[in-house]
């Protein structure tokens, strides 16, 4: 399927390319042409041509025909800037431009980043070639007229006079010695097939059989050509090259193919483990970094066609692992041709497949050995945490029935019968609603071993107003802001126990006199609950602790070996004559 799509890509790209056919546009002129010349410099190269005069020819190829040619008009080429060759010695590039020299004279004039006219103008894309000649305007039009040859023989446009003009680029003062050209003749806009040439022709009609200027440009067809690769050993090497190729040429004078002899142009196709940063330099010089793509193939992977990184000729990989690659490179305006570099980057010996083989195989060996040290001890810790719930569970079901055994329900009901006696319906009423929420409460979060603070509170409030109705105590639940309350789980039904003791061993005898509190500290990571009452008191060692706080201590002891990183400890004192209840609950608050 991947095949059948390239191959159907491929034959749309050709024929685009076989589509591209003559364009003559010579009735309109370009909207840039009248624009201000940095303007034209942002889209176009411009390559004047001018015949030289007779002292320019050596003797033995002496063209004396060429006074003839006076005044020496100079025609002008407008061409797109996005692809080239190196402009000072394109002909040496591509010799097929070699065969359209216009003269046989050593004397050159080259201008920066520009072809000679002279030799025929390379053009990579579609865009075509702008003609102009300076020295011809309206008022001397008649006296000139030109042609245009396809392959240097056919003639498309027959000798034809002059009749578009446009603003001078280039300031000459041909049609008048001392007068600057103002205005240019404008031949037109022309576009070819990828292969073929066209040579424009000038002449004056009172002399038919004499060239008075001529210009060629010819379609190549290109695709990138490295001409050398740097590892990152070789930085250096490589900004020396950007440095020898974009040398200024001070003189204008005409340089050689600087690639030529030069020793840190080296291809190498192989590279070390290390060397997996790789820059491949391309002979080709672009506009910008849309022109170049690349599309770097690895094994059956492949990156797609990418755009590159960088303005400059040359595409940096990076981060490349060890193997074989193809590095597909193409230019956007002849997405039609495309070079293939391969390399190799050497495996180091931990990235052979034998040792890799090697690895996995202790790997799964060493992995199998901890699954089943694992399991073996999982399953140790599943039979400790089953007997130690199996008691957690007896403990909860001894903690409810000593909470709300029948002493405590018969006491209720006494209470309730109390206040009907009294006539006091509506704290009866009271009494029984609040009996009512504490059981269906405690109840519902019996099944849960830990509930929030708030929950606990709440509670823990349900059973104190019960006992309030009963004995005229005050109390008061406390709990530190910086403690979420709705976030932080506690034991659920530890405290009610505590509270329990504090009421029936300290401040029931008091009624109104007693007061009991509880309060919720944050100390670091810790919570401190204190349950504190101002009654006679109990102490660590006594009896009078009742059933309840034996089964607390048995329940905090269970949950000490279930929890990890935190522990609970339980404390009775006397503190500014109150008896006071310690939970110190560790690391609980992290």
């Amino acid at each position: 399927m991947r095949t059948t799509a390239g191959i159907i890509l491929l034959l749309l790209l050709v024929s685009l390319c076989k589509g591209q056919r003559l364009e003559l546009q010579m009735d309109t002129i370009n909207s840039y042409m009248n624009s201000p010349g940095d303007t034209i410099r942002k889209y176009f190269v411009f390559s004047p041509y001018s015949y030289p005069a007779p002292r320019y020819y050596l003797h033995s190829n002496k063209n004396y025909t060429t006074t003839l040619k006076e005044p020496y008009l100079k025609i002008g080429a407008f061409y797109a800037k996005k692809l080239a060759v190196n402009y000072s010695f394109a002909h040496e590039k591509i010799p097929e431009l070699a065969t359209f020299a216009n003269d046989t004279t050593v004397f050159n004039i080259l201008y920066f980043d520009s072809y000679s006219g002279k030799y025929a103008i390379p053009l990579f894309d579609s865009s075509g070639i702008i003609v102009t000649v300076n020295g011809i305007n309206r008022e001397n039009a008649a006296q000139y007229e030109f042609r245009i040859l396809e392959n240097k023989t056919q003639v498309v446009v027959p000798w034809t006079r002059p009749r578009l003009f446009c603003k001078a680029y280039l300031t000459t003062q041909i049609a008048q010695k001392d007068k600057k050209d103002k205005t240019v003749a404008y031949l037109g806009q022309f576009k070819n097939g990828f292969g073929k040439s066209l040579t424009i022709q000038v002449r004056r009609i009172d002399q038919p059989d004499l060239i008075q200027v001529a210009l060629s440009a010819v379609w190549i067809n290109q695709q990138p050509t490295v001409i050398a690769t740097f590892a990152p050993a070789q930085l250096s090497d490589f900004l020396e090259t950007i440095k020898r190729q974009w040398m200024p040429n001070k003189h204008l004078e005409p340089l050689a193919d600087w690639t030529k002899g030069y020793p840190a142009l080296e291809l190498r196709h192989e590279f070390e483990p290390d060397e997996n940063n790789l820059i491949f330099y391309l002979d080709e010089i672009v506009e910008s970094k849309e022109i170049i793509e690349y599309n770097l193939v690895h094994g059956n992977d492949s990156t797609g066609w990418k755009v590159n990184d960088f303005n400059q000729n040359f595409i940096w990989l990076r981060d490349l692992q060890p193997g074989r690659y193809k590095l597909h490179i193409r230019y956007s305006v002849q997405r039609q041709h495309v070079a293939v570099y391969p390399f190799t980057i050497i495996s180091a010996w931990y990235q052979t497949i034998w040792f890799k083989a090697g690895l996995a195989a202790v790997s799964v060996l060493a992995t199998g050995f901890i699954i089943l040290l694992f399991k073996a001890r999982r399953q140790t810790r599943r039979l400790k945490m089953q007997g130690i719930q199996k008691q957690l569970v007896q403990t909860q079901l001894k903690s409810i029935r000593s909470q709300f055994n029948p002493h405590f329900v018969f006491n209720s009901l006494n209470s309730v019968q109390a206040f009907i006696t009294k006539n006091e319906p509506d704290k009866a009423n009271q009494y029984l609603m609040e009996f009512s929420t504490l059981m269906r409460n405690s109840l519902k979060e019996s099944n849960h071993e830990f509930v929030s603070i708030t929950k606990e509170t709440d509670m823990l409030s349900s059973y104190l107003n019960l006992e309030q109705l009963r004995f005229g105590f005050s109390y008061i639940i406390d709990i530190d802001p910086s403690i979420d309350a709705h976030a932080v789980e506690m034991p659920g039904l530890l405290l009610q126990p505590l509270v329990e003791n504090a009421i029936k061993h300290g401040i029931a005898a008091l009624h109104e006199q007693g007061k009991l509190g509880v309060h919720f500290e944050k100390k670091g990571a810790d919570m401190l609950v204190r349950v504190t009452d101002n009654g006679k008191g109990i102490t660590a060692d006594s009896d009078n602790g009742g059933f309840g706080l034996k089964l607390t201590r048995e329940r905090i002891s269970l949950l000490n070996e279930t929890l990890e990183d935190q522990h609970i400890a339980l404390t009775i004192g006397r503190e500014k004559e109150m008896t006071c209840v310690v939970i110190h609950f560790k690391n609980w608050l992290i």
